[in-house]
């Protein structure tokens, strides 16, 4: 059997997406010990401000503008991070080094490489805030 050559640079492939739980990073824990919503208000942001961005980046992606696929891609990266949704971070920084070779063919896998993650985390944010709310119904 024949070894898969390593990768010379970015390429068109995609890794194949596998569903995980989310849990916050110790950060928001810390942040939200006061207010036990805070991390559910903070996950309905985030998913707010990627599903927007998201969007602003297929219509510049339609548009061939790829400046500002990278400032959105780089503006969700951060986000994500700081929500502990690294693989969508790191998608994002390889979706801009996409933007930066200016392939619109690469762009578009990155960008649905991104779309991909974001559906998996944000499907495990909402599982976490839905385990978040009925505990909170429950606790007197």
């Amino acid at each position: 059997m024949i070894a898969p050559r390593p990768s010379s640079g970015p390429t068109t492939e995609c890794r194949d997406s596998t569903r995980q739980a989310w849990s916050p990073p110790a950060m928001l824990l810390e942040a939200a010990a006061e207010d036990g919503s805070l991390i559910v208000r903070l996950i309905d942001a985030f998913g707010r401000d990627t599903d927007a961005r998201m969007e602003k980046m297929r219509r510049a992606l339609a548009a061939s503008n790829f400046p500002n696929i990278h400032a959105e891609a780089h503006t969700i990266k951060g986000g994500a991070r700081q929500m502990g949704a690294d693989e969508v971070a790191e998608a994002c920084q390889e979706l801009e080094i996409a933007c930066d070779l200016q392939e619109a063919s690469l762009i578009a896998a990155r960008l649905n490489r991104v779309q991909e993650l974001f559906a998996d985390v944000r499907g495990a944010m909402a599982a976490y805030s839905n385990s978040r709310r009925m505990e909170s119904s429950v606790t007197p």
